[in-house]
């Protein structure tokens, strides 16, 4: 029943453009990636050119669980969908009750707030109700202004990011925040909302602060954003290194089955390429490749290769050898590919998608003296025979061509560079 409401419920929110694209939490053609290239895009452009630029990472506590129900009815009638559709929501939510039993007695409580956890529609539910207190905020006209846009927010169901200039305006997204979603029951969870702020100035990290309700908000230099870190400045390296260790955790969780000589390697490969790889690789279609991060990838891939054939470095068997008997695709060259086929998705895509914009985007400010660091497009436009900066805003055109064909040449090139050596065994 519920998933037939929910594909009404979806096809009704499409048909009517309720969601901006500042939402990409349960929606199709959007992905967590997608925020996490915008925001490190911002802070990597915004450093270079001296942009100001402030973060506000919002934790609400027990979200899905808090929200009023009439705070949701009041949402759906304000999108527009239709009375019946709504009916039969509320019905599906009438009369609901939990027990608690305390020693040998039961005890009924009538739930009057939360959506359902488990229940497909829910997802939809709390978003829709959530988002009625996002449009409200961008109605301000505060936020991170890139070539004429005003970015006031980006969401992901309830992990939702402020960007501003500086931190009064900061503040004043943050207050109309707490004060909307306070609306329809949602309360800051002020030990886990941080804010940073992007700027090359030598500034006491005490000067500025962000209040919540009276309390200060914690000021950090790094932040786990949908399972990626954030950092200002951009350190890519330190990135990788938490995936790694993601995927040395999900290693350590088979490692009896992996490291068994009784196991067939092809099982082992099917676990690594299923559980290990995709921990590893998460976001890495966001990465800024340099030799120390390819290095760093390589060393651990072939950590990885040792330990399931229980062969020592003392052996001094060749990586050649070793990966021709593990058969395992090779790390960096498939994070290359996916980076290639994101960007012909995103050069494809949306025209109002703020990864594309972010990427597009060209700061007005000014660059300091000597050497920038390392931008995400660099790779893509040496392969081009470009420089990144000649290409900021045209970099889609390079994008031509055939995805697939285009990808496995570009992986095989850029790995060329980056580890020369290791090109025989991609």
């Amino acid at each position: 029943m519920t998933k037939i409401l929910c594909r009404r419920l979806e096809k009704v929110i499409d048909e009517l453009s309720i969601f901006p694209p500042e939402q990409a939490g349960f929606r199709k053609n959007f992905s967590a990636v997608d925020h996490i290239h915008t925001l490190d895009t911002i802070l990597e452009k915004s450093y270079e050119y001296n942009v100001n630029l402030c973060l506000m990472f919002v934790d609400f506590t027990k979200a899905f669980d808090r929200v009023e129900l009439p705070a949701v009815w009041q949402a759906l009638e304000t999108f527009g969908i239709e009375q019946d559709l709504i009916r039969v929501i509320q019905l599906l939510y009438a009369n609901g009750t939990a027990a608690v039993k305390v020693g040998s007695r039961l005890a009924e409580i009538n739930i009057q707030r939360g959506v359902r956890q488990g229940d497909s529609l829910s997802p939809l539910l709390f978003i829709l109700t959530l988002q009625c207190a996002l449009n409200n905020i961008r109605g301000l006209g505060k936020g991170f202004r890139m070539n004429g846009t005003m970015l006031t927010y980006l969401a992901y169901a309830d992990d939702v990011v402020l960007l501003a200039h500086d931190c009064e305006e900061l503040q004043a997204l943050a207050d109309a925040l707490v004060s909307e979603t306070s609306r329809i029951g949602l309360a800051v969870n002020i030990s886990k909302t941080k804010w940073m702020k992007n700027s090359r100035a030598a500034t006491d990290m005490e000067e500025e602060s962000i209040e919540v309700n009276g309390e200060k908000i914690e000021r950090v230099v790094e932040f786990v954003y949908l399972g990626h870190l954030i950092s200002s400045p951009r350190n890519p390296i330190k990135a990788l290194q938490r995936r790694i260790q993601a995927g040395r955790e999900a290693y350590f969780k088979y490692r009896m089955f992996l490291r068994s000589s009784s196991v067939a390697i092809r099982l082992k490969r099917k676990l690594i390429h299923s559980c290990i790889l995709p921990a590893v690789l998460y976001s890495c279609e966001t990465w800024v490749w340099t030799r120390e991060i390819a290095t760093a990838l390589r060393s651990a891939q072939r950590r990885l290769e040792r330990s399931i054939l229980g062969i020592r470095l003392s052996k001094k068997i060749s990586a050649i050898a070793i990966r021709r008997r593990t058969g395992l695709s090779d790390w960096i060259h498939s994070a290359l590919r996916r980076k290639w086929i994101y960007a012909k998705k995103l050069a494809n895509g949306r025209e109002d998608s703020w990864a594309l914009l972010a990427t597009n985007w060209m700061p007005e400010g000014s660059r300091c003296v000597g050497r920038p660091r390392t931008r995400w497009l660099d790779d893509i436009a040496k392969f081009k025979g470009c420089r990144a900066r000649d290409i900021t805003s045209d970099w889609v055109t390079l994008m031509d061509g055939d995805a697939t064909k285009n990808a496995e040449l570009f992986a095989r090139t850029v790995q060329n560079k980056l580890c020369r050596c290791d090109v025989e065994i991609v």
